[in-house]
């Protein structure tokens, strides 16, 4: 514990800017680039590896000069880091995850309102079932412990406000790439219909192809592209093999690189969320691509960015039928959505580009307005 409390250290050398999270995803990546190009040289970045679930990429760390801190999970997915405490206690601005199941978060936050620095928690306001969730009071009393939060989005922002007048919050809504890198590519003959993301049981790919399977054979010029990877993903290709619409199906692997999935996209009529929503709705919108979402499910906060009949549509969750009638609807629209994709792509570079989200970490940190 000596190191805990190490704190003479003169102005100069004590670090401006910090921000310490569980881990960063490698869908992180352009957003660090962005905070870097803001604070320089005043922020550092700690993040842990593993990731909780083994399924989520992480970014390439040392690449991205994010230092590492190695994870330990206890039953509950409870957090344990290995930490630079020093750093954390004597930091001038330190940005930290907004989970009550990591034990640091509370011990480090409460510490840090003790020698009167600015703790900003960054995550989810409401547990995942909601505002009225019982498990709310225990988020609760940590949102009250930090000087300030940061929300996934503006209107988690606005409901945090109001619970916490004169707290400050600032919103950082959860984006993929640079406003300049949002383009819809004009190509009429488009044929796919995609899939992006995790193949777990959760996100439901395999309602997916089911729903495709029954109206291939009505839309027979039409390929289903599913990305990504997971532990669901060599049994659902071993059924789209043996079924009749094998030669329409295609599981081309995890793709992440920018540059690598534009001409996916660029050929894509409709992307699907056939289980919760998540950052695949910002990533398809960024290209003017639309989405098939399920409609009750409990979706992240990406859902902010849908707005039905202009950039995406809803079928009725975990029924098949109605999702391969809204992929026939797609087909059916096809020039319509076409059309309709320069503005998708101009609404969602205006509410979730990079410069957005880390604008608004970069406030959080600094305090500026």
């Amino acid at each position: 514990m000596a190191h805990l409390c190490r704190s003479r250290m003169t102005e100069t050398e004590r670090p401006r800017f910090v921000i310490a999270v569980a881990s960063l995803g490698d869908y992180r990546g352009n957003v660090v680039t962005a905070l870097r190009r803001q604070l320089g040289d005043r922020l550092t970045i700690y993040a842990g590896a593993p990731a909780y679930n083994q399924s989520i990429r992480l970014l390439n760390y040392e690449q991205a000069g994010v230092r590492r801190l190695r994870n330990h999970y206890l039953r509950g997915d409870v957090l344990l880091q290995q930490l630079p405490w020093s750093t954390l206690l004597s930091a001038e601005s330190l940005i930290l995850d907004l989970n009550p199941r990591v034990p640091h978060v509370w011990l480090i936050t409460g510490m840090r309102r003790l020698l009167g620095r600015r703790t900003m928690l960054w995550g989810h306001a409401w547990p995942h079932s909601g505002p009225d969730a019982r498990s709310d009071r225990l988020r609760g009393l940590l949102r009250r412990l930090a000087s300030g939060l940061v929300a996934y989005t503006e209107t988690q922002a606005q409901a945090l406000r109001d619970t916490l007048p004169g707290r400050p919050i600032q919103a950082a809504p959860n984006a993929l790439y640079p406003a300049r890198d949002m383009r819809f590519e004009s190509i009429s003959q488009r044929f796919r219909i995609l899939y992006v993301g995790r193949i777990v049981a959760e996100k439901k790919v395999d309602l997916l192809l089911e729903a495709f399977l029954r109206v291939a054979d009505r839309m027979p010029d039409v390929t289903l592209t599913i990305v990504g990877d997971g532990p669901e993903r060599a049994e659902l290709m071993e059924r789209a093999q043996v079924s009749a619409a094998a030669d329409q199906i295609e599981f081309p692997g995890y793709i992440s690189e920018h540059e690598l999935l534009r001409p996916i996209y660029a050929e894509t009529i409709v992307s699907v969320s056939p289980g919760y929503v998540g950052l695949s709705v910002t990533q398809s919108l960024s290209f003017g691509v639309p989405m098939l979402i399920s409609r009750y499910e409990n979706h992240s906060p990406e859902i902010e960015a849908v707005r039905p009949n202009f950039n995406t549509e809803f079928f009725e969750t975990n029924d098949a039928d109605a999702l391969g009638a809204g992929l026939l609807r797609f087909m059916e629209q096809a020039h319509v959505w076409h059309e309709r994709g320069p503005s998708i792509v101009e609404d969602c570079a205006a509410r979730y580009s990079v410069e957005r989200m880390a604008e608004g970490l970069a406030l959080a940190l600094t305090g500026e307005q």
